[in-house]
C-alpha cells in the first residue's frame, strides 16, 4: 500500500488522514511544528511515526508521497527538498508566496518527470464538478459569457481568535490565497480557458489580534477579497470571498452561457436551459467516513483514490489533477490581483 507522509497538523491531520485512509492510502508519518501537540495528534489518529522536523519525514523510507499542508512561505523549500529526495509531492494551495517561487517549483517538477507533482485543488475530482466541465465542453450551455463565484464564511469573524500565520502576509496568510486560489482554479478547470487579465481589491477588516501569549499583533493578511477576471476566449468572471461574515453560506459557482447556465451550490449541480434550474447532480461513486462532510473533504477522498491508482500504475487517474503548471498560472493571477489591490 502506498505510504504518505503529511507535514501539518491542521487540515492535514483533521481531514487528510481520514480521507486518505478511506481512499486506501497508508498514512505512515506526521510532522508538526510543536512536538507535544504532534505526538498527541499522531497517537489519537494512530499514525505510526511522528516528529517536528519535516526533513526527517521527507527521507522516511516508507513515505512515497509528501503532502505539504503548511503556510505557503514553506511550500517552495519543502517541495524542492522532497523532489530531490525522490518523493511524489502533493502541495497545498496557494502554490507559493509568489510566481517566482511557483516557477522554481515547476522547473524542479519538470526535472523529475517520474514523480507526481500536484497542487491540492481537490474540487476538480468531485463528480458534479467533472460533469459540469464535460457539459460545458459539449456546448450544453452554449458559449461561456460570464461567471460568478462566491465564498462566504465566518471562520475568522470571532475577534477572540488568536493571531497565527493566517494573519501574516509574509507567511502567505489571507483569504485571497486560501480561497481565491480555489476559485480561480475552479473557473480555469470548468471553462477550459486561461485568465488573460485580472484586477481586484483586498481588505483587512480585523486589523489586530492577540497571539497565544496575549500580545496584540497587527493583522497584515486580507480577510476579504473581490476580483474580476477576463479569459482568453472572452468570458468574464467575478469572484468574492470573505472569512469575516457573521454566518456561513454554501460555496457557489455559476457559469452563464449563451444557451443556459450551470450552478454548483451546496454540493449539488443545477442546470438552467432558460426555463429554471433543475438538479442534475450525479451520484457519488464513493462512500465517506463520518468525519468527511462537505465539498473539500469529500474531494480529498476522490483525490486520494486517484493518487492511489496512479501510484499503482494508472497515471491517467490523475488526469483531472492540478499540476505545478496550473499552480504557476494561478499564482500569476493571484499576484496580479494583489498588485492591483495596492
Amino acid at each position: 500500500m502506498p505510504g504518505i507522509g503529511i507535514i501539518g497538523t491542521g487540515w492535514g491531520a483533521r481531514i487528510q488522514v481520514p480521507a486518505f485512509r478511506s481512499a486506501g492510502l497508508d498514512v505512515v508519518a506526521l510532522v508538526g511544528s510543536h512536538a507535544a501537540k504532534t505526538a498527541q495528534i499522531a497517537g489519537e489518529l494512530g499514525v505510526p511515526w511522528h516528529g517536528e522536523n519535516w526533513r526527517d519525514l521527507i527521507v522516511h523510507p516508507q513515505v512515497d508521497v509528501v503532502s505539504i499542508v503548511t503556510p505557503p512561505a514553506l511550500h517552495c523549500e519543502m517541495t524542492l527538498a522532497a523532489l530531490e529526495a525522490g518523493k511524489h509531492v502533493l502541495c497545498e494551495k496557494p502554490t507559493a508566496l509568489d510566481a517566482g517561487e511557483a516557477d522554481m517549483m515547476l522547473k524542479a517538477a519538470l526535472a523529475h518527470p517520474e514523480l507526481f507533482t500536484l497542487i491540492d485543488h481537490e474540487l476538480r475530482f468531485l463528480p458534479a464538478i467533472r460533469y459540469a466541465r464535460d457539459l460545458i465542453a459539449q456546448g450544453r450551455i452554449g458559449t461561456v459569457r460570464h461567471a460568478e463565484v462566491r465564498a462566504i464564511n465566518a471562520s475568522r469573524s470571532n475577534l477572540q481568535r488568536s493571531w497565527n500565520w493566517w494573519s501574516d502576509a509574509l507567511q502567505g496568510g489571507g483569504v485571497l490565497g486560501a480561497i481565491g486560489s480555489h476559485q480561480i482554479d475552479l473557473l480555469r478547470y470548468l471553462i477550459g480557458d486561461e485568465v488573460s487579465a485580472a484586477s481586484g481589491t483586498t481588505h483587512t477588516f480585523v486589523a489586530e489580534r492577540s497571539d497565544a501569549t496575549g500580545q496584540v499583533r497587527p493583522v497584515t493578511a486580507d480577510d476579504y477579497m473581490a476580483a474580476t477576471l477576463r479569459f482568453i476566449n472572452g468570458a468574464s468572471a467575478v469572484i468574492m470571498a470573505t472569512t469575516v461574515a457573521t454566518h456561513d453560506e454554501p460555496n457557489s459557482v455559476t457559469i452563464y452561457g449563451s444557451a443556459g447556465a450551470l450552478r454548483f451550490f451546496d454540493g449539488k449541480l443545477w442546470h438552467n436551459p432558460g426555463t429554471g434550474f433543475v438538479d442534475i447532480t450525479p451520484p457519488h461513486s464513493l462512500s465517506f467516513p463520518d468525519a468527511i462532510v462537505g465539498d473539500f473533504p469529500q474531494g480529498t477522498v476522490y483525490l486520494g483514490v486517484a493518487l492511489k491508482a496512479a501510484l499503482e500504475g494508472q497515471p491517467h487517474a490523475l488526469a483531472s489533477a492540478a499540476t505545478f503548471a496550473d499552480g504557476l498560472a494561478i499564482q500569476r493571477v493571484l499576484d496580479a490581483i494583489r498588485a492591483g489591490a495596492g
